[in-house]
């Protein structure tokens, strides 16, 4: 989507506005406390969180689904890659629950499997829970399931998101990674953002980080200018495959470098389906100039 900004949608991001706010408020309490070391039972003694959503506003939808480049595809049902407008506030409301620095987080990944279609005008059952902490050299990594249905049948999509807390002080320096073969990608499409696509995804979402759209606190960040949301790239990444007929209802995806904003063409490349491994997986990537890779994962 292209053109104006559509402030408007502001009204309906109440709920992850509340939560950023709680965050705000979270930051300062534990910003002089040491974050503690999870346990193996960490996981478990948060519990899950349950919730009724209406359904997504018809206006919202629209702008989302013309954001995301969905030309065609969703009459009557609602894009799968969406659970990140509604579950953002659940998934706060467990990052609250943890004793970390909110503000040292960041997203790494998120994996989607599709069990069947979501309807639009009718409401959402959704839970999100916490399947994993666990600490590695400089980082606390958290996984949350996210599962939406309807009354009729309780999931439909199934979400996980990969996230870590950056700890203070000195991290594993990383160790360089062998490719290995690489599979005769099929460049699917491409897609590009200007400057202003960070601002339209927080619009739609509600997550206004603003490493995404206020360009004076970006830059003094570690991206050193603004960034497209990692799940604003798979989003887009995703309907480049879904508008090129590439079939496939599970995806997983790793966000390896962001995506600088303004961008230029990315592309979005999938293995040939002769190279799937025993599983029928496909791996994917999202490429940008040079060696520059910006997202990678795998479809089936």
């Amino acid at each position: 989507m292209t053109g104006a900004v559509p402030y408007g949608l502001l009204r309906h991001q109440g709920a992850m506005l509340l939560t950023g706010a709680r965050v705000v408020g979270h930051t300062m309490i534990n910003a002089l406390v040491p974050a503690s070391r999870p346990d193996d039972g960490a996981a478990s003694r948060i519990a899950p969180i349950t919730r009724v959503l209406g359904a997504p506003p018809q206006e919202l939808v629209e702008q989302y689904l013309a954001w995301a480049g969905a030309a065609r595809g969703y009459e009557g049902r609602l894009p799968p890659h969406m659970v990140s407008q509604w579950s953002l506030p659940l998934v706060g409301e467990l990052l609250l629950r943890m004793p970390y620095r909110l503000t040292s987080v960041i997203n790494q990944g998120v994996s989607l499997r599709v069990l069947g279609p979501l309807p639009r005008n009718t409401p959402l059952h959704v839970t999100a829970s916490v399947e994993q902490i666990e600490q590695t050299p400089g980082r606390i990594k958290v996984v949350v399931a996210v599962v939406t249905g309807t009354a009729e049948q309780a999931s439909l999509v199934e979400a996980r998101l990969h996230m870590s807390f950056l700890l203070p002080g000195p991290r594993a320096p990383k160790t360089p990674q062998e490719r290995g073969n690489e599979p005769d990608w099929i460049t699917a499409g491409l897609w590009h953002a200007d400057a202003r696509d960070g601002l339209r995804f927080a619009l739609l979402t509600g997550d206004f980080n603003p490493i995404h759209w206020f360009a004076p606190l970006a830059r003094r960040s570690v991206f050193r200018g603004m960034v497209l949301h990692g799940f604003g790239s798979f989003v887009r990444s995703y309907e480049v495959l879904s508008q090129q007929d590439v079939r496939f209802n599970e995806i997983d995806v790793r966000f390896v470098k962001p995506v600088a904003l303004p961008c230029l063409a990315l592309s979005v490349q999938v293995a040939p389906e002769d190279a799937a491994d025993a599983e029928g997986w496909r791996a994917l990537r999202l490429a940008g100039s040079g060696d520059a890779l910006h997202l990678a994962g795998r479809l089936r």
